[in-house]
């Protein structure tokens, strides 16, 4: 697919040089695909600690743990 667009050029070439792509359009893959993949990272982890199974402290956790015979979640 060929798209068009206006990108700072000064950012570019740092994307470029920061991910270590070849071209201009690997350093704009490779951003996007970090991109979507931290959002996804950080929607499990809003999930993780929105969840049940989510502790306060360690010392919850290991409390969950003694009492549940230090069996692995």
């Amino acid at each position: 697919m060929r798209t068009t667009l206006d990108i700072d050029r000064t950012l570019l070439e740092r994307a470029k040089e920061v991910l270590d792509a070849a071209s201009f359009t690997e350093a704009i893959e490779r951003a996007l695909t970090e991109a979507v993949a931290r959002a996804e990272v950080r929607r499990g982890w809003e999930g993780v600690m929105a969840s049940d199974l989510s502790w306060g402290s360690v010392d919850e956790l290991l409390e969950y743990r003694r009492r549940h015979g230090g069996r692995a979640l």
